[in-house]
Order: C-alpha cells, then structure tokens, then sequence
C-alpha cells in the first residue's frame, strides 16, 4: 500500500561564501531533534560536494547534496531556482534558511503545509507588507513555476527587487496573490523584533518566544555575534551600550539549540 504522502523533504540552498557550511549541517541537526517524520534534508549548492557538510545525527535523516543549476544566479537570488520544477520535482517540500534557531517541534508546519490549498506558505515579513522567504513550504504548481518563468524570461527589471523575496511576493500578487498565505503569527519569530520588545516589555517577549518554533536572524546580528558580543560590538554592545542584558541577547536559546 503506497504511503499517505511521499518522503517529506527538507531543503536548504548554499551559494558562494556568505555563510559558513557549519551553519548548513548545524541547521540540519536541528531539523533531525524538531521533526521525527522520516524525511531528506537536501542542500542545493552551487559547489555541490558531498564532504562539505556533516552527515545526519538521527536515523531518520538522510542528507543529500545537489546542484543548484542556477545559472549564475548570486546571493538571496539562488533560492528562486527551487521554483523550477525541473530542479525540485512536484514533490512539496519545507525550505528553511541557514541563518534560523530551531527551538520546537516542525511538525505543525509540516502538518499545515500538507492540509493547505496554498501554492506557498511564507512568513509575514516584520518591517514591510510583503513576503519574507525564510521559512516557505512550496507545493509546486504553475504558480510557482511562474516565479521561474518570470525570472528566467526578464518579465520583471531584477534591478528592481533588493532580494528574493520581494521578487516571489510580486510575481504571486500580479498572477496568482490567492495562491500565497502565510504561517500563523508567532511560529517564526524575528530575533531584532524580539530583543526590541524585550527593552519595553521582557515579558511579553518571553511568552512570544516561548509561543516559536523558529527564530530568524534577518539582517545583523547573526547567531555567532550575539553569542560573542564583544568580538562584534558594532552589531551587540554599541547597539545598546546602556543596557548589557541584550549584548547577548538570548544567549542561552542559541547555546541550546544552535550550537
């Protein structure tokens, strides 16, 4: 009897040398100790190399490393490649970016993801009305071919879209803006706007985290900045030089979960 849904599959994309591989293999072992499904947690580089990055921790994970066949595509920009379905297959799958803390269980998402009509589910974005593509589940379709198509024929001037995201969120709200939703406020947190509402309320932003599954390190700090202020005041202390108990904000979240 054939399974209720294919093997699920875990993705992440690794271009160029913006962020360490070691963040790569800790992001899957944190995929490995948050979901107990039986699932593939697939890098897609553009060096594709299979000694690049540590092998799974937990029996039902198996990593594999592919080539991203991105044509040249550099940056934030490599990540559109995974809306041609000639590179993914039709297969959904839960795309998560390298700079996030796992700190709970994924199932949830995965839960709503399979129960969902949507051809996308992304995060609200916490600065603009758009989406942020840090955490995507993608049900490939023509919606989502069309994002390729789109970049891939020039339809829109690239110059135009800082990243990604802004890119993918346009070509949704032109062709198909039913098609794309987004995960229940909450589930994904974004560290900046935790550590800002810690310095009016810390309590509030401890039931707000305690509420996520995910952390986002969008823009600055990253995870080994807030776990070493001092190496990076710029990004930690000089941000709050007046209030040393967000230095390192969430210090301990990350020493348990990321490290």
């Amino acid at each position: 009897m054939p399974p209720e849904h294919p093997t699920l599959q875990v993705v992440t994309v690794q271009t160029g040398q913006r962020y360490p591989d070691l963040w790569v293999s800790r992001l899957a072992a944190m995929v490995g100790r948050n979901l107990s499904e039986a699932h593939r947690f697939i890098v897609y580089t553009d060096q594709p190399e299979p000694a690049r990055f540590d092998g799974p921790s937990t029996k039902h994970q198996r990593l594999e490393v592919r080539d991203l066949q991105g044509g040249g595509l550099k940056g934030f920009f490599g990540k559109l490649k995974l809306f041609d379905q000639g590179l993914t297959g039709g297969d959904p799958f839960l795309y998560l970016d390298s700079t996030l803390v796992i700190r709970s269980n994924l199932a949830p998402l995965v839960e709503l993801g399979r129960t969902s009509h949507s051809s996308v589910i992304g995060v609200r974005d916490w600065n603009y009305p758009i989406l942020n593509s840090s955490v995507l589940w993608c049900r490939p379709d023509a919606h989502t071919q069309a994002v390729w198509q789109c970049w891939q024929q020039g339809r829109y001037p690239a110059a135009a879209f800082p990243g990604d995201q802004n890119f993918i969120f346009q070509v949704f709200s032109d062709h198909a803006p039913g098609a794309l939703t987004y995960w229940p406020p909450g589930w994904v947190s974004s560290y900046k706007a935790l550590r800002k509402l810690a310095r009016r309320n810390p309590e509030a932003a401890r039931r707000q985290l305690e509420d996520s599954s995910i952390l986002k390190f969008h823009g600055r700090p990253k995870p080994n900045e807030v776990l070493h202020p001092w190496r990076h005041p710029r990004r930690t202390i000089l941000r709050h030089p007046l209030q040393p108990q967000l230095w390192g904000y969430l210090g301990e979240e990350l020493r348990r979960h990321w490290c």
